[in-house]
């Protein structure tokens, strides 16, 4: 498996692969599908939301596209979600060959399963999936990436209307919803934000608090972290909810591409918090 020596999230994954051979098969899904979320250009209508309507969803608890018309170009979503299709099907990922079929045969509702992405429905969408004899996990990880450049596109434009979003302190994002991927310590202050996988918002959260439960007694929270890399990465943990946040440690904020091979380099630390009886919550939240 060979990357483009100019491209630095191809010679990341390389490393990558090294270092963990088992994660070979994942890096080259990364490999064929980033490349195309990179350079895909949606075309998605403005969102009609004010500053003021803003910030008072978010005092609210509501995420900023909760509850929104979502208008964008369907063709080219899926346009988008074949082209990865078929990048995957030709590195040999035979699973992906029904939905690449039902999608060039327009057998699927684009138009629901970027409905049921956008809301977290996973059930439904898996529902539909089944009743095509289509693999479900797949499926929502084609429809979630064929989502994302819409969303990303989305979270340009709403999060200058409140800033830093400084008054949420949910774990899941204040564009989207969707739950965050992981954290990230930034800059020479090492403040702590929370990064969504989705839509590649950035929130500042408090460092000496549970992002899950919310909980400040310090006897209670602990990191992990593997030997001879706490300086660079460590495992957030909670003793009264058995949460767990992986973090990583940035001086600038990643980009949603990164953020991508930041969450599958460190999935050691899910293993190592796992094998200590934390979990993450649920990958969506109920709604507010």
């Amino acid at each position: 498996m060979r990357g483009d020596p100019e491209d630095p999230l191809g010679r990341r994954l390389d490393a990558l692969v090294r270092e963990w051979p088992d994660l070979a098969e994942a890096a080259e899904i990364y490999r064929v599908t980033l490349p195309l979320l990179r350079n895909v250009r949606p075309i998605a209508a403005p969102i009609p939301l004010t500053e003021d309507q803003a910030r008072r969803k978010l005092a609210e608890g509501r995420y900023l596209l909760h509850g929104v018309t979502l208008v964008f170009d369907h063709g080219g979503a899926r346009e988008l979600m074949l082209g990865l299709a078929r990048n995957l099907e030709e590195a040999g990922r035979v699973a992906v060959s029904p939905i690449r079929s039902a999608l060039e045969g327009d057998r699927l509702d684009l138009e629901e399963l970027l409905g049921h992405v956008a809301e977290g429905d996973y059930p439904s969408l898996a529902a539909r999936a089944e009743a095509q004899a289509l693999d479900p996990p797949l499926l929502w990880t084609l429809a979630q990436s064929a989502l994302k450049p819409t969303l990303r596109a989305w979270c340009g434009e709403l999060a200058p209307l409140v800033h830093t979003a400084g008054a949420w302190e949910k774990a899941s994002c204040f564009i989207c919803g969707a739950p965050a991927a992981l954290g990230e310590l930034q800059g020479n202050g090492q403040a702590r934000h929370l990064r969504c996988g989705q839509c590649g918002a950035d929130w500042l959260i408090r460092r000496l608090q549970c992002v899950y439960c919310g909980n400040e007694d310090a006897s209670l929270l602990g990191v992990l972290s593997p030997e001879g890399r706490r300086e660079s990465v460590r495992v957030d943990v909670c003793d009264k909810c058995h949460g767990y946040l992986k973090v990583v440690t940035r001086f600038a904020a990643s980009s949603p591409e990164e953020l991508a091979v930041e969450d599958l380099s460190t999935l050691y630390l899910d293993c190592l918090a796992q094998k200590r009886g934390y979990r993450r919550p649920p990958p969506w939240q109920e709604e507010p």
